[in-house]
């Protein structure tokens, strides 16, 4: 997911930092290369141990990970479209047929996950709301800016009316669905029990909604609702900016108390990469570029961490 967004930021700003362009190259690769990579480690551990597979969808801890599949659907093929539109226009025609086939995959995905927490969510009513419960959320906004991009190259009216109204309906679902589990989850960890260390990262997810919403309005409002969406997602990031300070105290707390490594700290980049392309979208140049510094070296301190960890594992 970061990584695909990384690539997606590193080539829109590319105009004002040259060697931006081949390092989205380079992330676009890194990002194809985790998503086949982990796809086909999955299906193999799926196909030793079929109970893995029934695991994933029924356990509540498990569910939310579908979240971040489609995410990394979506990401990869929004980033695939970008960046070799950008160098090799006679090959865009097929990065847009892949960006379509996996935005689509990536959606039913999405909405399948965020549909099927809420209701088990409703069902259950859990004591313990956790940042990560957000997880399952984001794919339906981020499938609503994906969404909207491609609309625009759609020739037809009607398909492009149809897919917009689809992608609305996205970003309207995971503002309610998300809104209502950031505030429970903040609630929770604010005033009753602060956020296990372990899970410290996770405090980023919920800026996903921040900054990927504030990148949907923009890329759905018509000139009509322009002044709206600027004001919304003005609002919105600046807002946001609260929970970001929250995520890097709760985030260096755990690095004093020797938090240790696991997948989740690659939860700091994809959040963090929605906030700079919203920030983008909102004509905030700088302020983009400051969030794709800090989120080039979180991505490096999250790469060296995950090759140590499969060093380690792989000599005990």
């Amino acid at each position: 997911m970061g990584t695909g967004g990384l690539a997606t930021l590193l080539q829109i700003h590319s105009v004002r930092v040259p060697g931006f362009s081949p390092a989205a190259v380079v992330m676009l690769v890194a990002g194809w290369v985790l998503l086949v990579g982990l796809g086909a480690g999955f299906a193999r551990s799926v196909a030793r141990d079929p109970d893995m597979w029934t695991a994933s969808v029924r356990d509540a801890a498990m569910l939310p990970l579908w979240g971040m599949v489609s995410m990394g659907l979506l990401a990869v093929g929004s980033s695939t479209f970008i960046v070799v539109e950008a160098h090799a226009p006679m090959l865009s025609w097929i990065a847009f047929g892949v960006d379509v086939a996996l935005w689509a995959a990536g959606t039913v995905l999405g909405l399948a996950t965020a549909v099927g927490f809420a209701v088990w969510l409703f069902a259950t009513r859990p004591d313990h709301p956790l940042p990560t419960w957000a997880l399952p959320m984001v794919p339906p906004m981020v499938s609503a800016t994906a969404g909207g991009v491609i609309a625009r190259q759609f020739e037809s009216d009607a398909a492009r009316v149809l897919l917009s109204a689809a992608c609305v309906f996205c970003f309207v679902l995971a503002l309610a669905l998300g809104g209502a589990v950031i505030v429970m989850a903040y609630h929770h960890a604010w005033f009753r029990t602060p956020v296990p260390v372990v899970l410290s990262t996770s405090t980023w997810i919920p800026l996903g909604i921040v900054g990927q919403s504030t990148a949907a309005a923009q890329v759905l409002s018509g000139p009509a609702l322009a002044g709206v969406a600027r004001v919304y997602g003005a609002t919105v990031l600046v807002a946001g900016a609260g929970l970001g300070a929250f995520a890097v105290l709760t985030t260096v707390r755990g690095f004093l108390a020797r938090m240790p490594f696991t997948p989740g700290w690659w939860a700091m980049t994809y959040p963090l990469s929605t906030c700079g392309l919203g920030a983008h979208y909102l004509g905030w140049h700088a302020a983009s570029l400051l969030t794709v510094a800090v989120l080039i070296a979180i991505w490096v301190v999250c790469a060296v961490a995950s090759v140590r960890a499969i060093a380690s594992a792989r000599a005990a």
